[in-house]
């Protein structure tokens, strides 16, 4: 969306775990107004997401994490009892680097919405809701657009039930 619908100029790498069932993939994204003419891992990040909670757990995902970033997670955990489901670790480090917390059930949201378990356009939702990288409005019309690109030749329901999330997730984050 940025790369393509923006003045920006994107890149992305992917890293993909070798396993296939259960695999972890950590993708770095850079964007910005210059042309991005190096290709490397981002060390240190402004933005970070976990779409899987137990992750937490398991690898530290907020070890890149900038002094105060946001960090966006992927739980079924409200409100009221997110902090104490967080790994003391990742507390330390939400309240070290002073990171900017946003949680969202993205998997309520998908199957409130007809999305089964495809959580990938609620959290890229998610992203350009709090970023601020574009005006918000701004953001869900390209999304939205990039919606109907994408989806449109599977039918009206997918590109529907896809519009429904974009929505629901504005009200659920």
């Amino acid at each position: 969306i940025l790369g393509e619908n923006t003045s920006m100029f994107a890149q992305g790498y992917f890293v993909y775990d070798s396993k296939k069932s259960g695999a972890i993939t950590v993708s770095h994204l850079r964007f910005g107004p210059k042309d991005i003419r190096s290709s490397y891992l981002i060390r240190t990040a402004s933005f970070v997401a976990c779409h899987q909670a137990f992750l937490l757990e398991k690898i530290d995902v907020l070890e890149s994490a900038a002094p105060g970033a946001t960090f966006l997670l992927n739980a079924q955990w409200g409100p009221d009892a997110v902090w104490e489901q967080l790994p003391l670790e990742v507390q330390r480090h939400i309240l070290s680097k002073k990171l900017r917390l946003w949680v969202i059930d993205a998997w309520k949201v998908a199957n409130e919405t007809g999305m089964g378990s495809r959580i990938n356009t609620i959290m890229q939702t998610c992203f350009f809701a709090i970023s601020g990288v574009l005006p918000r409005e701004e953001a869900i019309q390209a999304i939205k657009e990039a919606i109907k690109k994408s989806y449109g030749k599977r039918g009206d329901a997918i590109v529907q039930a896809n519009f429904a999330a974009v929505d629901g997730t504005l009200a659920n984050l």
